[in-house]
């Protein structure tokens, strides 16, 4: 794993998803005797970021927030996870790691590298581009994103792919081309048959 990031960074799981194709909450899959969102958790705590946070539902059953994470809920219309990142970045004022919750491929060591890649230049975050698009759901964002994501909410254009694009059109966010290992990492859990697959490699 990288060298800690000598630039104080913040980290956010979003946890909010609707979970419509899997059938059940995704956060709440038990994923080696644990709920998958605590062990999502557990991962971007071990990079010692300045601040966590959890973005969740406030119907979720995610409780207790364990000690010093700060839980911040998405209102009740849930608009996605674009509106989640803006309101987790809005709060910390920080360059801040961002970690879908349906990503158990992902690992502590690859989202230390992102965070590295991220901190590498001032102002300018990281994202990494594979087959499907860019990947938003495991990134580093900048502050200087924020104008991007408030102009995004305020006319309801929830679109991530859209927003990334403008923000690498920035120059505010350095793309990452995506190898066969980091490609692993990316892997989501969206329906029933993803879980039993994914959970029968633990």
């Amino acid at each position: 794993m990288l060298q800690a990031a000598p630039t104080p960074f913040a980290a956010a799981l979003l946890a909010g998803g609707q979970s419509r194709r899997m059938g059940q909450d995704k956060a709440l899959l038990d994923w080696g005797g644990k709920p998958l969102w605590q062990v999502q958790l557990g991962k971007i705590a071990t990079l010692n970021p300045e601040r966590v946070l959890l973005s969740c539902r406030e119907v979720q059953a995610l409780s207790p927030a364990p000690l010093g994470v700060q839980t911040v809920y998405d209102p009740p219309d849930n608009q996605g996870p674009l509106p989640a990142i803006w309101r987790c970045l809005d709060q910390v004022q920080l360059p801040l790691l961002v970690l879908g919750v349906d990503m158990p491929g992902m690992t502590a060591d690859f989202l230390g590298e992102i965070v590295q890649r991220g901190l590498s230049v001032s102002g300018r975050g990281a994202v990494y581009e594979g087959s499907r698009g860019f990947e938003p759901l495991a990134a580093l964002y900048p502050v200087e994103v924020l104008p991007l994501l408030k102009e995004a909410v305020d006319t309801g254009n929830y679109r991530l792919q859209a927003f990334v694009r403008a923000a690498v059109e920035a120059g505010l966010l350095e793309v990452l081309p995506m190898t066969a290992h980091a490609a692993g990492c990316f892997s989501n859990l969206n329906t029933p048959e993803d879980f039993r697959q994914s959970n029968a490699e633990l």
